[in-house]
């Protein structure tokens, strides 16, 4: 071998060696709600962009940190974009001041955006829509492919291309139903693998008539994913058509909310579509919208008032109907189904057709109150993604989750806090089919991996503070919640699974504090009332795996556990510290412990249910010390003695 040659295979090696070791660059994104501009790099505090749609769309790599202003305020949502293992995507803050804010509310406090309707009824503007002058280019692609039927037990159609000569030889689609099979689900018309963008508001005009008329509800119409898991892109703002034998235009409005190149649409038509109908649709076209300011979305989950000052509340305002903060200040409206059903000060009604906002109230909601936040129903932050590290952010004001998501791995959730969570229309129909409310602070679905959430403050949750939970085959390990604050929650942690094959260990729920479960709003609203720090329902997994140590749970309104199956010989529950205040009002006596309640298993008091169970052999009874409870700082004074509870940084 001549020296030449040793010398290029030498010089190779070491680029080779040098290339594979070197680290990837790490690039720093800085976000600045008030002096940001989406036009700067983002590549310093002086050049920091501006909003979450900015940050959302941007083009981040594994290793990037994206960093909010403390102090600034953000409304909408922010999506996640993933890292890599060994190489996470940070979202964290810089500068000083209290943690940056993420609210997923709309601003109602000035007083022209209230109108009186009657004495004593006041509503909020009506929106309206124009169009976007330079549209998002994946707009034209928007539902432009080939449309099809997919059928399921007993129903029978089919869908086919046609030309449609009283249209001027328009190409469209032809619909013949010979048996909606009854369930919504059994019939359905759907296009799919077409591209959707986060944050627009699209509308696909159609021309549509049916040789047997009949109403298409705007609940049957969906944008999802193409496959499992089926996940929703958006939510539908159109209302319901009334289909004739007349050709006729209608324009079905979308608001999206992923970034994704396999939407689908899908008119769950089975239980709509009459048996023998003939549906003919034709595509004109999508176009992209933007809606005015006072557009409240699909639903209205709560509305918050803050009092221009502390005030002392009426016993029927403190317990009854509103649950206030510690200085008395903010107040949550009571949500209602029906515009009849508004009768007292502070209920409201949220008409998802119209978009408004209905509120009793006895003077102009923006003139009797500092501010009112209408909290609305898409979530504050969505995690669809992997190796993520969230950390010192504050998710507040959402009618959804504070954080979903959505087949996690290696998500860690640090240093963050969850205020006024839920309250949203879990199906969106106003009042319309099942009246259920929801809203989780952190919601792993269909399992997570290797995920963690650490020393984050959980607090005014409409259902848990934390959860894993699934329908499909799914896997949920190593799942660590720990060192977290939870209060005034209606539970601290959810676990359930549908599935036979769901495999579900290494899940730890240690080291927390969970006080005041069920006493506040949510518990004083809700109907199906199940305040706990531990809640379980279904769970038909193959393996179960739970470990919940070293905790303390200051008291709850009902219960410490309540599990509606039979697996807590499965779990692993020790070293844990229980307490109950003595004076106030506990709905289930002395009875904490429920297991297998869909069998009607009874009650158990502390001592049968460790004697039931063999769980809990070394925790105690004991009363935890707070540094001022009254003031929600629940640092705790006796830690040493209970030998449970957070520990602090």
């Amino acid at each position: 071998m001549t020296d030449r040659l040793k010398s290029i295979i030498l010089t190779v090696a070491l680029f080779t060696t040098t290339y594979a070791v070197a680290p990837a660059y790490s690039a720093e994104y800085y976000v600045d709600a008030l002096r940001g501009a989406d036009s700067a790099s983002g590549q310093s505090p002086a050049r920091a962009w501006r909003t979450l749609e900015r940050v959302n769309h941007a083009a981040l790599q594994p290793g990037d940190s994206v960093l909010f202003r403390r102090g600034r305020v953000w409304r909408g949502t922010l999506r996640t974009k993933s890292g890599e293992e060994g190489n996470a995507l940070r979202y964290g803050a810089y500068g000083d001041g209290e943690k940056p804010r993420i609210l997923s509310s709309a601003d109602l406090s000035d007083p022209s955006l209230w109108s009186r309707v009657r004495d004593g009824l006041w509503a909020t503007p009506e929106p309206s829509f124009r169009d976007v002058e330079d549209p998002c280019p994946e707009t034209a692609r928007f539902a432009s492919g080939e449309w099809f039927v997919y059928l399921e037990e007993s129903a029978k159609g089919s869908c086919d291309e046609r030309r449609f000569d009283d249209l001027d030889g328009a190409e469209g689609w032809r619909v013949v139903c010979e048996n909606p099979g009854g369930v919504a689900t059994y019939f359905q018309l759907t296009n799919q693998g077409f591209p959707v963008r986060a944050e627009r508001y699209i509308a696909l005009k159609i021309r549509a008539r049916s040789s047997k008329p009949f109403t298409l509800p705007s609940s049957v119409l969906t944008l999802m994913m193409s496959g499992r898991p089926w996940s929703h892109y958006g939510e539908t703002l159109s209302t319901d058509m009334e289909i004739t034998d007349k050709w006729e235009e209608y324009d079905l409005i979308f608001h999206t909310n992923v970034d994704a190149e396999d939407g689908r649409i899908s008119f769950f038509l089975g239980a709509t579509i009459p048996e023998g109908a003939t549906f003919d649709f034709v595509v004109v076209g999508a176009r992209e919208l933007e809606t005015s300011a006072e557009d409240l979305g699909k639903d209205v989950g709560n509305l918050v008032f803050t009092e221009p000052g502390a005030v002392e509340p009426s016993p029927e305002r403190a317990t009854k109907r509103f649950a206030p903060t510690f200085d008395r200040r903010e107040y949550p409206g009571f949500k209602k189904w029906t515009l009849e059903d508004v009768k007292e000060q502070g209920d409201f009604w949220y008409d998802v057709d119209a978009r408004r906002v209905y509120l009793k109230l006895d003077e102009n909601p923006g003139e009797k109150y500092a501010s009112i936040e209408a909290v609305l129903r898409p979530h504050c932050c969505v995690c669809s993604g992997h190796d993520v590290v969230i950390e010192n952010l504050a998710f507040t004001h959402t009618g959804g989750h504070g954080i979903s998501c959505l087949t996690s791995e290696r998500v860690t959730i640090r240093d963050c806090d969850f205020d006024w969570i839920g309250g949203g229309d879990l199906g969106g129909g106003g009042g319309a089919g099942k009246r259920v409310r929801f809203g989780n602070g952190v919601e792993f679905w269909d399992g997570s991996i290797d995920c963690t959430v650490e020393r984050c403050r959980f607090s005014r949750v409409y259902d848990t503070a934390t959860t894993t939970q699934g329908p499909g085959q799914d896997v949920s390990r190593n799942l660590v919640i720990r060192d977290c604050v939870m209060f005034r929650c209606e539970q601290a942690f959810e676990i359930w699974f549908d599935h036979e094959e769901t495999v579900l260990e290494g899940c730890v729920f240690e080291r927390n504090l969970c006080v005041d479960c069920g006493r506040d709003w949510s518990h004083i609203q809700r109907p199906n009332k199940i305040a706990t720090p531990i809640l379980g329902y279904g769970l038909t997994c193959k393996k179960v795996d739970v470990t919940i140590r070293d905790n303390v749970f200051c008291d709850s309104s009902e219960y410490f556990i309540k599990f509606w199956h039979d697996r807590v010989g499965e779990y692993h529950i020790d070293n844990n510290v229980y307490w109950v205040w003595p004076d106030k009002e506990h709905y289930q006596g002395d009875k904490y412990f429920g297991f297998d309640a869909s069998h009607k298993k009874p009650l158990l008091t502390w001592d049968e249910y460790r004697q039931t169970t063999g769980q809990d052999a070394h925790s105690r009874w004991l009363e935890p010390k707070f540094r001022d409870y009254e003031k929600d700082d629940f640092e705790l004074l006796n830690r040493d003695e209970l030998k449970a509870g957070p520990l602090t940084k």
